[in-house]
């Protein structure tokens, strides 16, 4: 009985199709994998598709922006609305996948709408702020190797505002330092394009004096970001634990996006065309780069309303 199918065993197959057949990115499997397992461990009693109803599915979203949730040593309850629109797009792909194959007539979101976030946060960081980071990496390490990787790795982001999946799949080979130019490659980024980004001369400055004493440490893994204390390319869990260390040791609260932000607003700020902005950030939608303009602040533009004569 087609309702009676066991909501494990598809999913199962749908991440299958989407590793091997749909060659997604292994960071969007990695998402819809993670909101399906929140939503098994929200609804437990969930474990069959004919149990997938409109009601059922508003009771999660109850119980997501209900539930107490441990963040560092506080206890919080609510999600943003952003955080609600991932899940629900994440959702309804896998439930879209369901219906195209005959096990639901309709997604049971189809008539649930998600809500539409306010995007007016200021999510870039300030000059003082990358200053204290660079400050608390000069400071606080003691390898060399270390010192220069981490000066080099806030370098990358503020002046490519990449992704941190882009970061951390960065090869040696993918800098050409006689062109000055960086190759995110298509299986790396998130709109399945190659792009090219030139590299900015501080930057340039601080690949070649990590390069050096990566040779000097013996380090020849293929992968450009090295770990401190193995030959191997630095993983999503060593970035993370690179992240709240750097946070620990600058007094900095940021999140590795916020670079890509500030990469956004200096472009924008420095009069660089959108479409061009858009080319850089890798974005296949102009509306996705007008979104980053949320980080502009109107009290920033007092040159800008100079500019105006009659």
């Amino acid at each position: 009985m087609i309702g009676m199918q066991d909501i494990h065993r598809l999913f199962d197959e749908f991440i299958l199709e989407c590793e091997y057949a749909q060659k997604l990115r292994p960071e969007t499997v990695r998402g819809y994998k993670a909101v399906f397992t929140l939503f098994l461990k929200v609804m437990p009693e969930v474990t069959e598709i004919n149990l997938l109803t409109p009601e059922m599915l508003n009771e999660f979203f109850k119980r997501i922006e209900t539930r107490p949730r441990l963040v560092g040593k506080k206890i919080k309850v609510g999600v943003k609305k952003s955080t609600i629109r991932t899940q629900w797009a994440k959702l309804n792909v896998f439930f879209v996948w369901l219906c195209k194959r005959g096990y639901l007539i309709e997604s049971p979101l189809k008539n649930i709408k998600p809500p539409r976030p306010n995007y007016d946060d200021y999510r870039r960081l300030n000059d003082s702020d990358i200053n204290k980071l660079y400050s608390a990496i000069a400071r606080r390490s003691t390898n060399s190797l270390i010192n220069r990787r981490d000066t080099m790795m806030i370098s990358l982001l503020l002046f490519c505002g990449i992704r941190k999946g882009e970061l951390i799949s960065l090869k040696v080979n993918d800098i050409d330092l006689i062109k000055a130019e960086l190759t995110i490659r298509a299986e790396t980024s998130k709109s399945k394009k190659t792009r090219v980004l030139k590299i900015h001369p501080t930057l340039l400055l601080h690949i070649k004096d990590y390069l050096k004493e990566r040779t000097f440490y013996g380090r020849k893994t293929e992968m450009l970001i090295v770990t401190a204390l193995k030959d191997e390319g630095l993983t999503r869990h060593g970035l993370k634990h690179w992240v709240k260390g750097l946070i620990k040791k600058s007094g900095v609260q940021f999140h590795l996006h916020q670079f890509r932000h500030t990469f956004a607003c200096k472009l924008c700020e420095a009069d660089v065309n959108v479409f061009k902005v858009q080319k850089m950030m890798g974005h296949t939608d102009i509306a996705m780069t007008m979104r980053y303009a949320r980080s502009l602040k109107t009290e920033d533009m007092a040159d800008e309303i100079g500019k105006i004569s009659f």
